[in-house]
C-alpha cells in the first residue's frame, strides 16, 4: 500500500474488536483488514496480559459516547496510551495479526526470513572488553606522544574506565566531549575530563542545548559520515571508537594546562590528531608491518584479547542453514584481522559457517553504493590483484570477497533461493547502530537486530565486564535519569529488536518466536528507567 496509513495501536485495534457496537467492530475489522492486509479472523485474538490494563480503559472510553463519536472515542484512547498511534509511509506491513492484536510488543521470528547475516566483531565474536579496551588507550596515547609531539606526561595519565562509554560525542574544535539525548540535545558534557554545569553548557551550545554538527548527524547520520564535518565531530559507535574519549579528554586537560600563559586556544587541534592515530592502529596496511601497536598485540596473543565462541552458538548457526536460510558474514575488517579473530572465536573453518564471507565491506557505503567485490585468496588472505568484478557478475557460494555492495550480494543469495529479490527477506545482525541497524533499515528493505551488550548491565548480575560499561560520569549507555539517549532512540526506531549478544540468540532454537515486551524491542526486557519515556518506534515486521 503506497499512501501513508495510521498505524494503530495493539491496544487500540484489541478494543475497538471488542466493542459492543456493530459500527466500532466494523471499523476496526475494515482497519485490521486495511493496514495489516491479514485474515481478519486473526484479528479477535486474547489479548497478550501486558495490555489489558490499557485495552480496558480504551474499551471504557469507547462506551461513553454512542456510535456516533467512534472518531472522538478513538483520540480518547491515544491520550490513555500515548503514542500508540504513530503516521508513516509504508509500501506494506510485515506485522503478524496475532502479534498486532496479542501485543503492542515487537517480535521476532527469524524463519520468517531467507537470508541473515551478521557483523563479526562486536557480533558474531567477542571482545575480552578489559584486555582491548586498555591495548586500545595505550596505543592511541602512545602514537600522540611519538608522532605527534604531546608531552610524556600524557603517557603517565591513568586509565579512568568510568570515564569511558560507546556513543559519545566528540566536539573536536572546542575540546568536548557529549551525550545526547534521543531528540539530540545534550543531556551531559565535559571540556576536557571535567564535568561542564549546566550553565556551562547553556553558555556554550544555547538554551537549547544543541550542537548544529551532532543535530544534523541526528538527522541523517550519514551526511556527516564522510566531508569536513568528520575533522569537527566523531560519534564513538563502537568498542574499537570508545576509549577515544579519555584519550581526547585527557589531551586536551594538557594543553589546556601548558597553554594557560595565552589562554585555552580557540580550537583544538586534538581530535584531528587522534583521528591520525586511529588510522595507524586499524589500516589494513599495518596489520603486519608493526606500525600499528594494536595489530602487533593482537597478532601475538589473540587469546588475551578475543573470547572464544560457545559451541552453542556454532550450533546455532548451523541449524539455521539446516532449516533453508542463506547465512552471509559481513565485516569492515580485512581478511588477515578478520580471519585471525574469527580464528580464535571459532575455529581454522569459521567461513564454512556461512554461504558467502564479505570483508573489508566499508560499511555503512556498502548498503547504499555500488561497489565492485574483489576476490580474496583465502590462502594467502589478501585480495588478488586485478580480481574485479562487474556489477553484473554473479558471485559463488563458498567465496570469501573484499569490498562490494548490498545489491549484488543479495542477488547472489536470491538466486540461490530460487526467490526474486523482491521476495527474498533479509535480517543482519550487529552492534554498530549506525553502519548496521540504520543504514540497512533505512536505506535498504532490511530488517536488523541491534547487538548491545550494555543489555547485560540490566539483566546479568554477574556480568564480567561490569566495571568497563557501567559508568557513574556518564550514567547508563541507555539514558540519563528518565531520558532516553540519542542510541535508545535510533535501537527503538530502527531495530527489530535489541539484546545483549549472539550467546543470548543461541540459547533459544532458531524456530522459536521472540516476543519482548515492550514496543520499543529490549529484550528481554526494557531498561526500567525508559518505561515512563516518550520513545517512538518505526517497526518494520517480524511476521509474515
Amino acid at each position: 500500500m503506497q499512501a501513508g496509513v495510521w498505524r494503530v495501536s495493539v491496544c487500540q485495534l484489541a478494543a475497538n474488536a471488542r466493542a459492543t457496537t456493530a459500527i466500532a467492530a466494523a471499523a476496526t475489522k475494515l482497519q485490521a483488514e486495511k493496514v495489516y492486509k491479514q485474515n481478519p479472523t486473526d484479528v479477535q485474538c486474547q489479548l497478550r496480559k501486558g495490555c489489558q490494563g490499557s485495552a480496558k480503559l480504551a474499551l471504557n472510553s469507547t462506551r461513553e459516547g454512542g456510535n456516533s463519536r467512534l472518531n472522538e472515542r478513538t483520540q480518547k484512547t491515544t491520550a490513555i496510551v500515548p503514542q500508540l498511534i504513530i503516521k508513516r509511509s509504508v509500501s506494506y506491513s510485515r506485522y503478524s495479526a496475532s502479534t498486532i492484536m496479542n501485543s503492542y510488543c515487537k517480535e521476532l521470528t527469524l524463519m520468517t526470513y531467507d537470508i541473515i547475516g551478521f557483523d563479526l566483531d562486536g557480533t558474531l565474536l567477542r571482545y575480552d572488553l578489559l584486555e582491548m579496551t586498555t591495548l586500545i588507550y595505550n596505543a592511541l596515547k602512545q602514537f600522540l606522544v611519538e608522532h605527534k609531539g604531546y608531552p610524556e606526561a600524557l603517557l603517565h595519565q591513568k586509565l579512568d574506565m568510568d570515564f569511558l562509554q560507546k556513543g559519545l560525542i566528540l566536539d573536536g574544535q572546542r575540546g568536548n566531549v557529549l551525550k545526547l539525548s534521543h531528540e539530540a540535545t545534550i543531556l551531559r558534557a565535559s571540556h576536557g575530563t571535567r564535568l561542564l554545569s549546566d550553565d556551562e553548557i547553556v553558555a556554550i551550545y544555547g538554551t537549547d542545548r544543541r550542537w548544529d554538527v551532532s543535530t544534523a548527524f541526528y538527522n541523517d547520520p550519514l551526511s556527516t559520515w564522510n566531508g569536513p564535518s568528520t575533522l569537527q565531530m566523531r560519534a564513538l559507535l563502537d568498542y574499537f571508537d570508545m576509549p577515544c574519549a579519555l584519550v581526547f579528554a585527557q589531551a586536551v586537560d594538557i594543553v589546556d594546562r601548558d597553554g594557560t600563559s595565552s589562554g585555552a586556544p580557540k580550537e583544538y587541534k586534538v581530535w584531528q590528531d587522534l583521528l591520525d592515530g586511529l588510522m595507524q592502529n586499524y589500516s589494513r596496511d599495518n596489520f603486519s608491518n608493526d606500525k600499528s601497536l594494536y595489530f602487533k598485540s593482537m597478532r601475538a596473543e589473540p587469546q588475551r584479547y578475543v573470547l572464544r565462541s560457545s559451541e552453542k552458538l556454532i550450533s546455532w548457526l548451523h541449524e539455521l542453514r539446516a532449516n533453508g536460510k542463506k547465512l552471509f558474514l559481513l565485516t569492515g575488517s580485512n581478511i588477515d584481522f578478520a580471519n585471525l579473530t574469527a580464528t580464535q572465536a571459532f575455529g581454522r573453518d569459521w567461513h564454512q559457517l556461512f554461504d558467502f564471507v564479505v570483508t573489508f565491506a566499508k560499511k555503512p557505503g556498502f548498503f547504499t553504493m555500488k561497489r565492485p567485490f574483489m576476490i580474496v585468496d583465502n590462502e594467502a588472505k589478501r585480495e588478488l590483484p586485478d580480481s574485479e568484478l562487474s556489477l553484473e557478475a554473479n558471485l559463488k557460494s563458498g567465496q570469501v570477497y573484499s569490498q562490494g555492495n548490498w545489491h549484488q550480494l543479495h542477488q547472489a543469495m536470491a538466486r540461490l533461493l530460487n526467490k526474486d529479490t523482491s521476495e527474498a527477506r533479509a535480517l543482519y545482525f550487529g552492534d554498530n547502530i549506525i553502519q548496521d541497524i540504520y543504514t540497512p533499515v533505512k536505506h535498504r528493505d532490511f530488517d536488523a537486530v541491534a547487538i548491545a551488550e550494555e543489555l547485560s548491565l540490566v539483566d546479568q548480575k554477574d556480568y564480567a565486564f561490569n566495571d568497563v560499561l557501567s559508568s557513574k560520569f556518564w550514567d547508563s549507555y541507555f539514558f540519563i535519569g528518565n531520558t532516553p539517549t540519542l542510541w535508545s532512540g535510533f535501537i527503538a526506531y530502527y531495530a527489530q529488536i535489541c539484546v545483549s549478544s549472539m550467546e543470548q540468540m543461541a540459547q533459544m532454537p532458531p524456530t522459536e518466536r521472540i516476543v519482548s515486551t515492550n514496543v520499543n524491542g529490549f529484550y528481554p526486557a526494557l531498561p526500567k528507567q525508559l518505561m515512563s519515556s516518550n520513545l517512538t518506534t518505526s517497526w518494520h515486521g517480524g511476521g509474515v
